[in-house]
């Protein structure tokens, strides 16, 4: 195991059994942080056993995403690989779960093990991966160690992206992450700052790092008809209608639009707008800043093809349908930048 990560775990048993009360409570007062909690023990339900048993003969490759962003910039290569290769995908969050198992109901898909050591061996065990790929910044040294340590298994990074932030954050315990990093067998980064980073936090050598560029730049931009018709016509959206997206909000920024596109709506009367939230879970918060404002509005959730909205105001609190929003929006507003959260992606609008 290495001196290292021996330190490493018992610090982490040790604050776990510090902050045992202080969980119990995050679990029951936050719905979210209870999705997939006994499969992120290592308690998988016999289905998804049995579906994760690997087919004889065929090579298995194991990628993780740890939420929609990051599945999004990997959706293309997903579907690249599955038609070669036995592929598991696993995420961290409950959105980029549902995400994964909408776009690729064929595969197994799993939610990512908490980064404890005999999870993490028990879960690579049972996933018997031949190659496993990470995205970004997933740098969890019991399951560095678990694939290519004791399981010997080639690792690699893609999309990898070391912010200087992250950068100094990581020096604190560079000692640690130092010999993890010499475990992977590659990183492909998204800049050449990003590389140096990295190879400067794990004195890597040059040849294990390759400037890739951005994969969300690869993102398909093809929209399906049929889904953008029907979506349209359970959004009120019609051909005529200017549409304003105001996409990936966080808490504080509903508000500021919401009144800006009433001043808007004066003016610009076939003006819609579309909220989506960053997180689904904020629905009652902007379903109560809605209410405060006296203004109408219709939920995605609740729309069907027999109930669609009557209203200009819809709330988007669905997976995997914001870039098909997109497709029919006349201006879209990324979330993120109005408060103190660095900003979302604006590649798929």
């Amino acid at each position: 195991m290495g001196l290292s990560l021996l330190v490493y775990n018992l610090f982490l048993c040790a604050a776990l059994v510090l902050s045992f009360p202080l969980w119990l409570c995050y679990l029951a007062l936050v719905p979210k942080a209870r999705a997939g909690f006994w499969e992120k023990l290592g308690f998988w339900p016999q289905p998804l056993k049995a579906r994760l048993e690997k087919p004889a003969g065929q090579k298995r490759i194991w990628l993780h995403a740890v939420s929609v962003g990051e599945l999004n910039a990997i959706k293309t290569l997903i579907t690249a690989l599955k038609v070669d290769y036995d592929v598991v995908v696993s995420t961290t969050t409950r959105t980029g779960y549902e995400l994964a198992l909408k776009t690729f109901p064929s595969l197994p898909v799993v939610y990512f093990p908490y980064d404890l050591p005999w999870v993490m061996s028990q879960v690579v065990r049972r996933i018997q991966p031949d190659l496993t790929v990470v995205t970004e910044t997933e740098l969890w040294p019991n399951f560095i160690h678990a694939v290519a340590g004791k399981a010997k298994m080639p690792l690699m990074l893609i999309n990898g992206r070391l912010s200087q932030r992250s950068f100094r954050g990581y020096q604190w315990i560079r000692w640690l992450m130092k010999p993890r990093l010499a475990q992977f067998s590659h990183f492909y980064m998204q800049s050449q700052a990003d590389a140096d980073r990295m190879q400067a936090l794990g004195d890597l050598p040059a040849e294990k790092l390759t400037v890739a560029g951005n994969l969300k730049f690869d993102l398909a931009s093809t929209v399906d008809s049929t889904r953008q018709a029907i979506l349209a016509h359970l959004l009120n959206i019609h051909p005529d209608d200017s549409v304003l997206t105001f996409a990936s909000t966080h808490s504080g920024e509903d508000e500021p639009m919401v009144e800006a596109y009433l001043r808007l709506k004066k003016d610009f009367p076939e003006l819609k707008l579309v909220l989506a939230p960053r997180h689904p879970e904020r629905l009652s918060e902007i379903r109560g800043i809605l209410n405060r404002k006296a203004v109408g509005y219709a939920v995605r959730s609740q729309l069907t093809e027999n109930n669609p909205s009557h209203q200009d105001i819809v709330i988007l609190d669905s997976i995997g349908e914001l870039l098909t929003v997109y497709s029919f929006s006349k201006i879209a507003v990324m979330g993120g930048s109005f408060v103190e959260k660095g900003g979302q992606n604006p590649l798929e609008p």
